[in-house]
This record gives C-alpha cells, structure tokens and sequence, in this order.
C-alpha cells in the first residue's frame, strides 16, 4: 500500500475510485473484501462505483479489510482527497503533508 492519493470533487467518487484501486493492487476480489468488511459484493460494486455515501463505520471495517489507515481531507476548493496508508503504530505521531 503505497499511500497514493486520490482527487476529486465528490467523496462518494473519489472514495470508490481509492478502494477499487487499493484492492486490484492488493489482488483482493470484491468478494473477499466484502466478507472482510461485511458487506455484500453488490454494496462494494456500488461503493467503488460512487453510487453511495459510506458511513464511518463502514471505512473503518474497509480500513481494517486493508489493514491499512483510510485518511481523507476535504479542502475547500481543492475537493476532497483519500489516501490508504500503512497504519500508525501505537505513540507514533502523526505528521500531516499537503500536496502543493
């Protein structure tokens, strides 16, 4: 999991674009990644299609079918970016960057 950020206007979009992405990286079928987070496979084409709004619960069980740190920022007037992460080990300190 190589951290990549991913643009755009829409939260729904860009977030379905950052697990569709993710899990083709990961050789994870949507199969698998709807038994690890819960859903069905039908719920995870929607999501990586942007045709609905996750709840907090439901990136965190994504986050953790990844083992991975789900971040996402929204800028006014830059849109909203995702990046999946490695997560932080317990003390570790965040440190925020910005793409310029």
């Amino acid at each position: 999991m190589d951290g990549t950020r991913h643009i755009g206007k829409s939260l729904e979009k860009t977030l379905g674009r950052a697990v569709r992405n993710l899990r083709d990286e990961s050789g994870m079928t949507q199969i698998r990644l709807a038994e690890l987070s819960g859903m069905t496979q039908a719920a995870i084409s929607r999501l990586e299609h942007g045709k609905c709004m996750p709840t907090f619960p439901l990136l965190e069980r994504i986050a953790a079918a990844f083992d991975s740190a789900l971040l996402v920022a929204v800028e006014p007037g830059r849109g909203v970016s995702v990046t999946f992460g490695r997560p932080r080990c317990e003390g570790e300190r965040a440190v925020a960057s910005r793409a310029s």
